[in-house]
Formats: C-alpha cells, sequence, structure tokens
C-alpha cells in the first residue's frame, strides 16, 4: 500500500492511500487527520472487463444493468460497522459506469462510539465477520 502524508498545519495534514494491487479495481483515498472532523474523499476505478465482465461473453441487455447500478449507486453513503446497530449517513456517493466517488465525514465521538462498542464482545459483530470470538479458557 502507498501512502503519503501531506501537512498543511502543524497538526493538521491530508493522508493519500492507494493499495498496490487492486485486482482490476483502482481506490484512491484521501482523508484528514487531526481536524475536529475527519473528511474523506474515496475514488473507486473499475477495468473494463472487471465492470462489463470477459470481453467475448457479455450478455444482452448489458446496458439496462448498467443504467440500474448507475442510478442504485447514487445517493446518501449509509455508515454501520454493527449490524445489530443502525446505519448512519455520514456523506454522498456519486456514479457513473466503472467510477465511485464516495465523500464521507466523521466527527471524534463517532470514533469513540465505534471504540466503546468494540470494548465489550458483540454477537452481532462476531457473526458479520468484523471480530474474531472470545478464545475459550
Amino acid at each position: 500500500m502507498n501512502l503519503y502524508r501531506f501537512r498543511w498545519a502543524p497538526r493538521a495534514s491530508v493522508l493519500f492511500q492507494s493499495p498496490a494491487n487492486g485486482d482490476g479495481l483502482k481506490v484512491r483515498t484521501w482523508y484528514t487527520v487531526g481536524l475536529p472532523v475527519r473528511l474523506s474523499a474515496t475514488l473507486l476505478q473499475q477495468t473494463r472487463d472487471e465492470y462489463y465482465g470477459p470481453a467475448g461473453n457479455r450478455p444482452s441487455g448489458l446496458w439496462k444493468r448498467v443504467v440500474r447500478a448507475v442510478i442504485a449507486g447514487n445517493g446518501f453513503s449509509r455508515w454501520g460497522y454493527c449490524p445489530e446497530l443502525p446505519p448512519v449517513v455520514r456523506g454522498i456517493e456519486l456514479s457513473v459506469p466503472r467510477i465511485t466517488l464516495l465523500l464521507t465525514y466523521a466527527k471524534r465521538r463517532d470514533d469513540q462510539d465505534v471504540e466503546d462498542h468494540h470494548r465489550e464482545p458483540c454477537p452481532g459483530c462476531v457473526a458479520a465477520g468484523w471480530r474474531a470470538p472470545e478464545n475459550a479458557t
């Protein structure tokens, strides 16, 4: 993973990260550090074969599925870390074929809530695969 830091003030900076191997998917993320609110922008870009399928096996009526996917991809970004808690709207998602832009924000209190939630074992998080089950002693 490539990680770059750009400082614009003594305690505030912007981080850029991009995974080295995306398997047909390029992910680029910019986010702020050191501010009361963490702002982030994520750009997802799929290759033509990853999005539409192999060139020789593309199904008929593919354009209808692409239009439906683009319509469904645009709107508010719902973020949730546990299936037992309701998702929270934290931004907006904009899509065109093969490209998605996700603009989100999170307050320090939101990060504290996540940390508090993960202090105790949660059956919902374990079932969803977010957390390993407690070790039996």
